[in-house]
């Protein structure tokens, strides 16, 4: 990977990215794609660009949701993946195949390298975190975790996901034994005996991951999967298109938007058709559809309908759903529906105490290892980021009024406290989320990285440049 050293010299604008997972990396290829000499690109990442928590894995089992047609990271060519995985995987990949995360890990980590060693580009890797921003005079300086600085023209927020907020239940603290916070951190589950019982907290995509580790280890005891509804993730399965049905005319409420849904699935099924082709056909309008709904009837979703819409929308590949099929069906995987409201430890195991969904009865489960899978902290009050911390603090940027991540313009600007779109501060990826949505997936991260990209670089552009642009500003 080229790590040329910055020379600023006839270059006019130095961007600086903050973050390396997918969301910076794509941007940062990008940028760099072409050549374009004038601008330098530095992304900060102590780890390996592109790999990130969801590409970083090793376990071979952790597949995509996304089939391969669908996972390029180029808004402008479609196969561009499936291209790759025939040439650097498999070449027998077929465009409908869930290929392994890991492989698309490497995809992300080729992207940046080939763009980065055209000959034009000025790119360098940095491994180091930001801590701190100070703005002046249209000038970032950015304080390193290492001790140095750096002088930026504009700044990108690629932070990605948060990690899991801790479980607030009695008798969970920081020095629990038993108790794992957060299921991605080094060793976490190290020292799982094969024979003991696991309990995940949470019924998610991060439940589902660690159960596939775990199994992947040799783990041949119980798993439990807890969580409210105990709904787990629904399975990919190829159907027909379903057209787009949400316009302009569509119900601006979680309930109107809600019947309409249910409406359309009746028809799929009248022509012997799917719901996932239903929920499909939504993904091109989601954030429009978003944007529409009163923040009052955001709340709303987010209250009653989020994890229905989590369980149908972000599905699993069709291998996983029937691992975990099997699995419950064999007595290995039992899934439970309530609140957790107790947690006490002893010398041999951990018991938790939960209230049943629908019955309200308690109910305790005796394991040997509680791990908290509740999925990346979306409430950015609770989020302890440093980073983050000093610019809410300092008023250079805001929550958006939902708390889900950053509030910033149609383009990605960040907003400061008093309302002013900042010249300088960007974001890309989770930290959308409140303002956009749909935000976390290769498909829309991709088409943001091109219109950030074209952002970023259209003032430094001959017009006609500007012009042949056009097409994939609207893309």
């Amino acid at each position: 990977m080229n790590r040329n050293r910055m020379n600023n010299n006839g270059v006019l604008s130095h961007i600086v990215i903050i973050g390396g997972g997918f969301s910076g990396t794509c941007l940062a290829a990008e940028l760099l794609r072409g050549g374009n000499p004038s601008i330098s690109v530095t992304l900060l990442e102590p780890a390996i660009p592109g790999r990130g928590v969801a590409y970083g894995t090793q376990c071979a089992g952790h597949l995509l949701n996304v089939p391969a047609q669908k996972m390029s990271a180029r808004a402008d060519d479609a196969s561009h993946f499936l291209r790759w995985a025939q040439r650097h995987y498999d070449q027998k990949a077929q465009a409908g195949d869930f290929l392994p995360r890991r492989v698309y890990g490497r995809y992300v980590e080729f992207l940046l390298q080939e763009a980065s060693e055209d000959p034009a580009a000025r790119f360098e890797w940095r491994r180091d975190e930001a801590t701190a921003l100070a703005t002046s005079e249209g000038k970032t300086e950015i304080l390193l975790r290492s001790g140095g600085r750096i002088l930026a023209d504009k700044v990108v927020l690629a932070l990605g996901n948060f990690p899991p907020a801790n479980l607030r239940i009695p008798g969970i603290t920081g020095a629990s034994a038993r108790y794992v916070s957060n299921p991605w951190l080094a060793n976490a589950l190290g020292d799982v005996k094969h024979d003991e019982s696991v309990m995940l907290v949470g019924c998610g995509l991060t439940s589902v991951d660690v159960a596939i580790s775990l199994r992947e280890r040799g783990f041949q005891g119980e798993i439990h999967m807890l969580s409210r509804h105990g709904l787990l993730p629904q399975q990919h399965k190829t159907a027909q298109p379903w057209p787009t049905f949400c316009d302009g005319s569509s119900p601006r409420s979680a309930r109107g938007l809600l019947r309409l849904i249910r409406t359309q699935v009746q028809h799929a099924e009248q022509q012997n058709g799917d719901w996932r082709a239903v929920i499909d056909s939504l993904r091109p309008v989601t954030q429009k559809i978003w944007q529409a709904l009163p923040l009052e009837e955001q709340r709303r979703f987010l209250r009653h309908l989020r994890v229905y819409w989590d369980v149908h929308r972000h599905r699993v590949a069709p291998q996983i759903g029937a691992q975990m099929a099997t699995e419950m069906n064999g007595g290995k995987l039992e899934v439970h529906a309530g609140r957790l409201i107790a947690y006490r430890e002893n010398e041999s195991s951990a018991e938790v105490t939960y209230r049943e969904r629908g019955s309200g009865q308690a109910r305790t489960l005796r394991v040997q290892r509680v791990i908290n899978c509740t999925g990346p902290d979306s409430d950015l009050r609770r989020v302890n980021n440093p980073l983050l911390n000093d610019l809410i603090r300092r008023s250079l940027v805001r929550t958006d009024p939902l708390f889900l991540g950053l509030d910033t313009t149609d383009d990605g600007a960040l907003i400061a406290a008093d309302g002013a779109p900042s010249e300088c501060l960007f974001t890309i990826g989770p930290l959308r989320k409140g303002n956009l949505w749909e935000t976390t997936a290769v498909p829309e991260i991709r088409v943001l990285a091109a219109k950030l990209a074209l952002r970023l670089t259209r003032r430094l552009e001959p017009p006609i440049i500007e012009k042949e642009h056009t097409a994939a500003a609207i893309l």
